[in-house]
């Protein structure tokens, strides 16, 4: 059975990207599996701090499971609210793991005996992609992740997906990117559209190059999108542009880590990143058929 794989520390953050991903679950026929990745104090044996993190070690591990499993509860109590008690639309099971050591192995350990699907985590603040849980940074999430990884600020409450976002570069390699999620895109009966940002620079010969490569990056696509180009004087305008779309889920594609990576370090892209209010999903390139059903 597929699974989503919900990382919780029990923030509000956390929470909030649980609740999102449960409404994901049904449309996806795919479970819920909270994760949960705690750390052990520093082993000092000058300070007998071994002996000590031994003996608090079971007591750790109960206080930890005693609130997966309120959160479970919480979760399956909204879930018979949204689904009710009909043997239809698909009911998803939500069960939990925890496990000590750091949270990045932790999380794509247990995805990776799970037939996990996507990774959903929350951001903390308003949209502010610094850190989540146990103080890991999100970029390392996003730069080590084997999974399509779905990040949701806090504030943020979920609405019905009508519309996702895929910003490309057009290159070959984001084909099947889009692929996978025009087939993501119609479990929900949503909108995909792939939107090129182009910095014009009224050259014709270069107008001809990005007129050829749309067609060659578009005729290879099966299914049902739309395709928009920005025409804007920097990626960041662009970027702008394309959230005010109204659009549910913004998507970018694993190899553009670098070009993320440039946006989060520059003082105008710290903006976008705190600016941001709706989803962002992120698929690394070794999970480009995982959307396909």
């Amino acid at each position: 059975m597929r699974t989503i794989l919900v990382a919780t520390d029990f923030s509000k953050a956390s929470k909030n990207a649980a609740n999102y991903a449960l409404h994901l679950a049904s449309p996806l026929k795919a479970n819920i599996e909270l994760c949960h990745a705690f750390s052990l104090p520093s082993e000092s044996p000058m300070l007998g701090q071994i002996s000590w993190v031994l003996y608090e070690y079971p007591e750790l591990v109960e206080e930890n499971n005693k609130e997966l499993k309120k959160q479970v509860k919480d979760l399956e109590q909204k879930e018979n609210k949204l689904l009710g008690d009909g043997a239809f639309p698909f009911h998803p099971s939500v069960d939990y793991l925890s496990e000590v050591g750091d949270t990045i192995k932790v999380i794509n350990d247990m995805a990776s005996h799970k037939n996990t699907i996507l990774i959903v985590m929350g951001m903390t603040g308003a949209g502010t992609i610094k850190r989540f849980f146990l103080g890991s940074n999100s970029i390392q999430m996003i730069d080590k992740t084997k999974y399509p990884l779905l990040l949701i600020p806090e504030n943020h409450k979920y609405k019905p997906i009508t519309k996702i976002a895929f910003s490309t570069d057009l290159n070959k390699k984001d084909v099947k990117t889009a692929q996978s999620l025009i087939n993501f895109a119609k479990c929900f009966n949503a909108e995909l559209l792939i939107t090129y940002i182009l910095q014009s620079t009224n050259d014709v010969t270069e107008d001809r190059n990005y007129e050829h490569t749309k067609e060659k990056f578009l005729k290879n696509l099966d299914g049902k999108y739309y395709y928009n180009c920005i025409y804007s004087e920097n990626v960041d305008y662009g970027l702008d542009i394309l959230k005010n779309k109204d659009i549910d889920i913004l998507v970018m594609g694993h190899q553009q880590r670098g070009f993320f990576e440039s946006l989060i370090k520059s003082s105008h892209a710290v903006k976008q990143a705190e600016h941001m209010q709706i989803p962002l999903l992120i698929i690394p390139e070794s999970a480009d058929t995982v959307f396909r059903f």
